[in-house]
Protein backbone atom coordinates (compact mmCIF):
# COMPACT_ATOMS: atom_id res chain seq x y z
CA UNK A 1 0.00 0.00 0.00
CA UNK A 2 1.20 3.49 -0.85
CA UNK A 3 0.41 6.63 1.07
CA UNK A 4 -0.04 10.12 -0.28
CA UNK A 5 -0.61 13.52 1.24
CA UNK A 6 -3.68 13.67 -1.02
CA UNK A 7 -5.31 10.71 0.76
CA UNK A 8 -8.65 11.48 2.43
CA UNK A 9 -7.92 12.41 6.03
CA UNK A 10 -8.92 9.71 8.52
CA UNK A 11 -8.34 10.81 12.12
CA UNK A 12 -8.58 7.28 13.54
CA UNK A 13 -6.01 5.88 11.13
CA UNK A 14 -3.81 8.90 11.66
CA UNK A 15 -3.80 8.50 15.44
CA UNK A 16 -3.13 4.77 15.16
CA UNK A 17 -0.25 5.49 12.79
CA UNK A 18 1.08 8.04 15.27
CA UNK A 19 0.92 5.38 17.98
CA UNK A 20 3.00 3.02 15.85
CA UNK A 21 5.49 5.79 15.13
CA UNK A 22 5.86 6.66 18.82
CA UNK A 23 6.64 3.01 19.52
CA UNK A 24 9.25 3.02 16.76
CA UNK A 25 10.79 6.20 18.16
CA UNK A 26 10.80 4.70 21.65
CA UNK A 27 12.54 1.57 20.36
CA UNK A 28 15.10 3.69 18.54
CA UNK A 29 15.96 5.67 21.66
CA UNK A 30 16.13 2.48 23.71
CA UNK A 31 18.70 1.15 21.24
CA UNK A 32 20.75 4.35 21.52
CA UNK A 33 20.62 4.16 25.32
CA UNK A 34 21.66 0.51 25.20
CA UNK A 35 24.57 0.84 22.80
CA UNK A 36 25.88 4.11 24.25
CA UNK A 37 26.01 2.32 27.60
CA UNK A 38 27.84 -0.78 26.38
CA UNK A 39 30.23 1.07 24.11
CA UNK A 40 31.69 3.15 26.93
CA UNK A 41 30.55 2.98 30.56
CA UNK A 42 30.09 -0.80 30.54
CA UNK A 43 32.36 -1.66 27.66
CA UNK A 44 33.75 -4.70 29.47
CA UNK A 45 30.29 -6.33 29.16
CA UNK A 46 29.84 -5.47 25.48
CA UNK A 47 30.26 -9.06 24.28
CA UNK A 48 27.46 -10.23 26.55
CA UNK A 49 25.18 -7.31 25.69
CA UNK A 50 25.36 -6.77 21.94
CA UNK A 51 21.68 -7.14 21.05
CA UNK A 52 19.13 -4.84 22.71
CA UNK A 53 16.32 -7.33 22.21
CA UNK A 54 17.94 -10.72 22.73
CA UNK A 55 19.78 -9.35 25.78
CA UNK A 56 16.99 -6.94 26.61
CA UNK A 57 17.13 -4.61 29.62
CA UNK A 58 13.55 -3.69 30.47
CA UNK A 59 14.31 -1.98 33.77
CA UNK A 60 15.08 1.66 32.98
CA UNK A 61 16.49 1.93 36.49
CA UNK A 62 19.54 0.09 35.18
CA UNK A 63 20.35 2.96 32.82
CA UNK A 64 19.63 5.58 35.48
CA UNK A 65 22.77 4.38 37.27
CA UNK A 66 25.02 4.89 34.24
CA UNK A 67 27.24 7.92 34.81
CA UNK A 68 27.29 9.12 31.24
CA UNK A 69 25.48 12.39 30.43
CA UNK A 70 24.72 11.20 26.89
CA UNK A 71 23.06 8.04 28.18
CA UNK A 72 21.09 10.10 30.69
CA UNK A 73 20.01 12.55 27.99
CA UNK A 74 18.79 9.71 25.80
CA UNK A 75 17.03 8.11 28.75
CA UNK A 76 15.21 11.36 29.55
CA UNK A 77 13.99 11.65 25.96
CA UNK A 78 12.92 8.02 26.02
CA UNK A 79 10.88 8.52 29.21
CA UNK A 80 9.06 11.48 27.64
CA UNK A 81 8.18 9.39 24.59
CA UNK A 82 6.94 6.55 26.77
CA UNK A 83 4.65 8.91 28.68
CA UNK A 84 3.21 10.36 25.47
CA UNK A 85 2.66 6.90 24.02
CA UNK A 86 0.94 5.69 27.19
CA UNK A 87 -1.39 8.69 27.17
CA UNK A 88 -2.30 8.03 23.55
CA UNK A 89 -2.98 4.36 24.31
CA UNK A 90 -5.25 5.28 27.23
CA UNK A 91 -7.17 7.97 25.36
CA UNK A 92 -7.85 5.97 22.23
CA UNK A 93 -7.85 2.40 23.53
CA UNK A 94 -4.95 1.44 21.29
CA UNK A 95 -3.61 -2.11 21.40
CA UNK A 96 0.08 -1.41 20.84
CA UNK A 97 1.11 -4.99 19.98
CA UNK A 98 -1.84 -5.50 17.64
CA UNK A 99 -1.21 -2.24 15.79
CA UNK A 100 2.49 -2.99 15.37
CA UNK A 101 1.54 -6.26 13.73
CA UNK A 102 -0.85 -4.61 11.29
CA UNK A 103 0.98 -3.81 8.00
CA UNK A 104 -1.70 -1.28 7.07
CA UNK A 105 -1.11 0.73 10.25
CA UNK A 106 2.67 0.40 9.99
CA UNK A 107 2.41 2.07 6.58
CA UNK A 108 0.35 4.87 8.15
CA UNK A 109 3.31 5.57 10.43
CA UNK A 110 5.40 6.50 7.39
CA UNK A 111 3.55 9.76 6.67
CA UNK A 112 5.96 12.02 8.55
CA UNK A 113 8.47 9.40 9.58
CA UNK A 114 11.84 10.77 10.70
CA UNK A 115 15.29 9.38 10.06
CA UNK A 116 15.90 6.22 12.10
CA UNK A 117 19.31 4.56 12.23
CA UNK A 118 18.73 0.82 11.93
CA UNK A 119 22.19 -0.64 12.56
CA UNK A 120 23.79 0.82 15.67
CA UNK A 121 25.91 -2.12 16.79
CA UNK A 122 28.65 -1.41 14.25
CA UNK A 123 28.84 2.32 15.02
CA UNK A 124 31.43 3.78 17.36
CA UNK A 125 30.43 5.62 20.53
CA UNK A 126 31.41 8.90 18.90
CA UNK A 127 29.33 8.27 15.79
CA UNK A 128 26.37 7.08 17.83
CA UNK A 129 26.26 10.42 19.62
CA UNK A 130 26.08 12.24 16.29
CA UNK A 131 23.39 9.93 14.93
CA UNK A 132 21.42 10.29 18.15
CA UNK A 133 21.44 14.07 17.82
CA UNK A 134 20.23 13.79 14.24
CA UNK A 135 17.47 11.36 15.20
CA UNK A 136 16.26 13.49 18.10
CA UNK A 137 16.16 16.56 15.87
CA UNK A 138 14.13 14.73 13.23
CA UNK A 139 11.80 13.22 15.84
CA UNK A 140 10.91 16.75 16.92
CA UNK A 141 10.22 17.85 13.35
CA UNK A 142 8.14 14.76 12.65
CA UNK A 143 6.02 15.23 15.78
CA UNK A 144 5.49 18.88 14.89
CA UNK A 145 4.18 17.86 11.47
CA UNK A 146 1.79 15.43 13.17
CA UNK A 147 0.49 18.29 15.32
CA UNK A 148 0.09 20.41 12.18
CA UNK A 149 -1.79 17.68 10.33
CA UNK A 150 -4.11 17.16 13.31
CA UNK A 151 -4.74 20.91 13.35
CA UNK A 152 -5.41 21.12 9.62
CA UNK A 153 -7.26 17.79 9.59
CA UNK A 154 -5.36 17.04 6.42
CA UNK A 155 -2.23 15.14 5.40
CA UNK A 156 -1.35 18.14 3.25
CA UNK A 157 0.07 20.58 5.78
CA UNK A 158 -0.44 24.27 4.94
CA UNK A 159 2.82 26.14 4.40
CA UNK A 160 1.82 28.72 7.00
CA UNK A 161 2.05 25.96 9.62
CA UNK A 162 5.14 24.23 8.21
CA UNK A 163 7.16 27.43 8.12
CA UNK A 164 6.51 28.14 11.79
CA UNK A 165 8.55 25.12 12.85
CA UNK A 166 11.79 27.13 13.01
CA UNK A 167 10.27 29.85 15.21
CA UNK A 168 10.59 29.95 19.03
CA UNK A 169 8.12 27.67 20.84
CA UNK A 170 5.34 30.17 21.53
CA UNK A 171 5.32 31.43 17.95
CA UNK A 172 5.85 27.96 16.52
CA UNK A 173 2.80 26.56 18.32
CA UNK A 174 0.54 29.61 18.15
CA UNK A 175 -1.55 28.47 15.17
CA UNK A 176 -1.96 24.88 16.33
CA UNK A 177 -5.33 23.67 17.57
CA UNK A 178 -4.78 23.64 21.32
CA UNK A 179 -8.36 22.49 21.89
CA UNK A 180 -7.26 19.13 20.51
CA UNK A 181 -5.90 17.03 23.38
CA UNK A 182 -3.55 15.10 21.09
CA UNK A 183 -2.09 18.32 19.71
CA UNK A 184 -1.51 19.49 23.29
CA UNK A 185 0.09 16.16 24.16
CA UNK A 186 2.43 16.42 21.18
CA UNK A 187 3.23 20.05 21.97
CA UNK A 188 4.30 19.12 25.49
CA UNK A 189 6.43 16.28 24.12
CA UNK A 190 8.07 18.53 21.52
CA UNK A 191 8.93 21.15 24.15
CA UNK A 192 10.47 18.46 26.35
CA UNK A 193 12.46 16.91 23.51
CA UNK A 194 13.68 20.33 22.38
CA UNK A 195 15.12 20.84 25.84
CA UNK A 196 16.83 17.46 25.63
CA UNK A 197 18.21 18.38 22.21
CA UNK A 198 19.54 21.71 23.45
CA UNK A 199 21.14 19.99 26.44
CA UNK A 200 22.64 17.40 24.11
CA UNK A 201 24.17 20.05 21.88
CA UNK A 202 25.73 21.72 24.91
CA UNK A 203 27.23 18.37 25.89
CA UNK A 204 28.75 17.83 22.46
CA UNK A 205 30.49 21.21 22.66
CA UNK A 206 32.34 20.30 25.85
Amino acid sequence: MKISRNDPYDSNLFIRGLGVLLTQMHSDLYEYTYFLTFKKSMKSYAKDFNDPYEQCIEDLGFFEKIEDPFVQNCLEAQIKLIYCKEQLILRFGIDEVEDLGDPFLVVQALRFRPYILVFKRSKSYKKLKLYYERSLSEFIESLYFYACALTAESYKIPLVLKRRFVLPDEESFRLLNHDDHTVELLTELIIGLKKDLNDLRLLTKK
